[in-house]
C-alpha cells in the first residue's frame, strides 16, 4: 500500500433474478481486497457521512427503508408521485466524473488512485471470462453503496436546489365553494331553521376542501431517495410534474451520465393510483379503499404492507402454493428439529417485524399462519406422523426441547404474535431517533497540556494518573465495555514529583483542593 504496488484482484460474479425476470450481477472479491475496500469504506464515510443530504437514507448509519418510508408518511395532501427509476445506476456510474466528485472534498491522490484500482479491477463472468470494467461500480463490494451515494448525492443538492426554487406559499387561499356552504350553514343555525335543513347544509359543508386545492400560488416538493431509487410527492399541477420529469432526466444524463427510465419513471395520481416503494405501498387514507369520505382533499397518506408480494415470496421459499395454501419445506428435512423452528423464526421475523407500523398490518395473521404450518407440515414429513400430532407434541407455537452444543437444555418455539393491532408511532418513532442521532463529540484538548493537579507547576512534564486502574475491573465484561471502561475511567494530570509521591500513597487525592 505505501509503494502502491497493490493491484487488486478480478472479481468473481454470480447473477441472480431480479423481482422483474431480468438478471442482476453480483460480485465477490477476495479476502485481501474485502479487507481494503472496508478500509476506503471507513474512510468515505468520515469524510462524507456528516455532510450527506438529509433526504438520502440508503446505506447510511441510523436510516434504513422505515426512515426513508417516515418521511414518506409525512407528505400529507400530496397529490402527485414521481416515481423515480435509474437505469442500471450502478452499472453506468462514470469513473472520470466520480473522480472529480471526490477531488472536491479529498487531496490525497494516492487514496483517489486507490479508489479507482478498486473500480477498475474486473471481473470474472460465469465462464472464467476475464472483464475489464470501464464504468459502473461493483455491486456486492464493500465500498460499493458509499460510492454510490458519493455520486448520487449530486442528485440530492440539484433535488433541494429545486425545493428551495420553487416552493410557493406559506398557505393555500380559502375555497369559494366551502366559504359559501360555511355561510350558509352558519345563516340557517342564526336564523333557527329546522334541524334537517341544518344537517344537510352541514354534511354539504364537511364533502369540500376548506382550501382551494388548484392554488396556483401554493405548491410543494417533497423529495427521498434510498440508493438508486427515489420518490418525489409533489403538491402542483401535473404540468409542472411532466417539467420536474424533463429536468431531472436532463441532469442526470448531462452531469451524472446516467439514463432515467421512460418506461419505469411515472407521475401517477395520489387518489387514483397506488405506490410501490421499497417494498411497502403508499396509498390516500380514502376512497375507493375505504368506507368514508370526509373532506378527501386533505387526507394523509397511509403505509400499507405488501401482504401479495410477501406471500409470493414464501410461495418461492417453497412454503405455500400460488394460493396461500402453506406446504411443508422439502430442502429441510434433514434438518434437526430446533433448526427448522429457528429457520421459521427468521422467516416470521424478518417479514413481520419492520411492518408493524403498516395500517392494514391486521393481514399479518395471513402471514403468521402460512409460516406456522409450513413448519409444522416439515416436521410432520420429516418424523412421517400426521399434522394433528405434531400440534398434541410440541404445542401451538411449536416448542422443541433441545440439548445444545455444550450440552445445555435449551428450547425454542415459534415467535408469534399474540396481537396485529397496528403501532401507529412506529414509523414515526424511527424518524424522531434519527434527528436525535449525533456523531459522538470528541475532545480536541490534549490532557497533557494541564497543569499539575496538587502543585499547579505548568512547567514540569505532566501525566496522567489513573484512579481506579483496570487491575480493578473485576466483573467479567465483555472486551468491548473492558475498553471502554478504560478509556473513560478518571485521569488526573500530575507532575512527576506528585505522581511518584502519590504512588507512595503519599496524598490523598479525594481530600485535596486545588491550589
Amino acid at each position: 500500500m505505501h509503494a502502491e504496488s497493490y493491484q487488486p484482484q478480478p472479481n468473481k460474479t454470480m447473477m441472480i433474478p431480479k423481482s422483474n425476470g431480468k438478471m442482476r450481477k453480483l460480485s465477490f472479491p477476495n479476502g485481501k481486497d474485502k479487507l481494503v475496500q472496508e478500509a476506503i469504506r471507513i474512510i468515505l464515510e468520515c469524510i462524507y457521512e456528516p455532510t450527506f443530504s438529509g433526504l438520502s437514507h440508503g446505506f447510511r448509519p441510523k436510516r434504513s427503508t422505515q426512515s426513508a418510508i417516515a418521511e414518506v408518511e409525512t407528505w400529507n395532501g400530496t397529490i402527485w408521485f414521481l416515481e423515480g427509476d435509474i437505469t442500471a445506476c450502478f452499472d453506468e456510474i462514470d469513473h472520470r466524473i466520480l473522480e472529480s466528485i471526490l477531488r472536491e472534498r479529498i487531496n490525497d491522490e494516492r487514496f483517489i488512485r486507490l479508489i479507482n484500482k478498486v473500480l477498475k479491477a474486473g471481473y470474472f463472468d460465469m465462464q472464467h471470462s476475464y472483464h475489464r470494467n470501464k464504468t459502473g461500480n461493483a455491486q456486492g463490494s464493500c465500498c460499493s453503496p458509499i460510492l454510490c451515494n458519493i455520486y448520487l448525492d449530486k442528485l440530492d443538492r440539484f433535488m433541494e436546489s429545486i425545493i428551495n426554487r420553487d416552493t410557493l406559499g406559506d398557505y393555500r387561499r380559502q375555497n369559494p365553494q366551502y366559504a359559501k356552504a360555511r355561510y350558509q350553514y352558519k345563516k340557517a343555525v342564526n336564523n333557527g331553521c329546522d334541524s334537517k335543513m341544518v344537517n344537510a347544509l352541514l354534511n354539504e359543508m364537511n364533502k369540500l376542501p376548506s382550501t382551494d386545492r388548484y392554488d396556483p400560488h401554493f405548491r410543494r416538493i417533497k423529495y427521498v431517495r434510498y440508493a438508486d431509487d427515489f420518490l418525489i410527492g409533489l403538491i402542483a399541477p401535473k404540468a409542472y410534474a411532466v417539467n420536474l420529469k424533463q429536468q431531472l432526466k436532463d441532469f442526470l444524463q448531462n452531469k451524472l451520465c446516467l439514463r432515467l427510465s421512460d418506461e419505469k419513471t411515472k407521475i401517477t395520481h395520489s387518489a387514483d393510483h397506488d405506490v410501490a416503494f421499497l417494498g411497502y405501498i403508499i396509498r390516500k387514507g380514502y376512497g375507493k379503499h375505504s368506507k368514508f369520505q370526509i373532506r378527501p382533499f386533505d387526507s394523509a397518506l397511509c403505509v400499507h404492507m405488501n401482504t401479495e408480494g410477501i406471500l409470493n415470496k414464501l410461495r418461492d421459499n417453497g412454503m405455500c402454493t400460488a394460493i396461500g395454501y402453506p406446504i411443508g419445506i422439502t430442502r429441510l428435512l434433514r434438518e434437526l428439529p430446533e433448526d427448522i423452528i429457528k429457520y421459521g423464526n427468521q422467516v416470521l421475523r424478518g417479514l413481520l417485524t419492520q411492518q408493524r407500523g403498516c395500517c392494514n398490518f391486521f393481514e399479518g395473521w395471513r402471514i403468521q399462519y402460512v409460516v406456522q404450518f409450513s413448519i409444522a407440515k416439515t416436521l410432520a414429513r420429516k418424523f412421517d406422523i400426521s399434522l394433528k400430532k405434531v400440534f398434541a407434541r410440541y404445542g401451538k407455537a411449536l416448542t422443541v426441547n433441545y440439548e445444545n452444543a455444550k450440552g445445555y437444555a435449551r428450547s425454542v418455539s415459534l415467535a408469534l404474535y399474540k396481537s396485529f393491532a397496528r403501532q401507529k408511532s412506529f414509523f414515526a418513532t424511527i424518524k424522531s431517533a434519527i434527528a436525535s442521532f449525533q456523531l459522538p463529540d470528541y475532545s480536541l484538548i490534549n490532557p497533557l497540556s494541564r497543569t499539575c493537579y496538587i502543585c499547579g507547576n505548568p512547567h514540569h512534564h505532566v501525566s496522567m494518573y489513573h484512579r481506579k486502574t483496570k487491575k480493578k475491573l473485576v466483573k467479567p465484561y465483555s472486551p468491548i465495555i473492558t475498553v471502554m471502561l478504560a478509556i473513560n475511567r478518571r485521569q488526573i494530570p500530575l507532575c512527576r514529583d506528585c505522581f511518584a509521591r502519590v504512588d507512595a500513597n503519599s496524598f490523598q487525592l479525594n481530600q485535596l483542593n486545588r491550589r
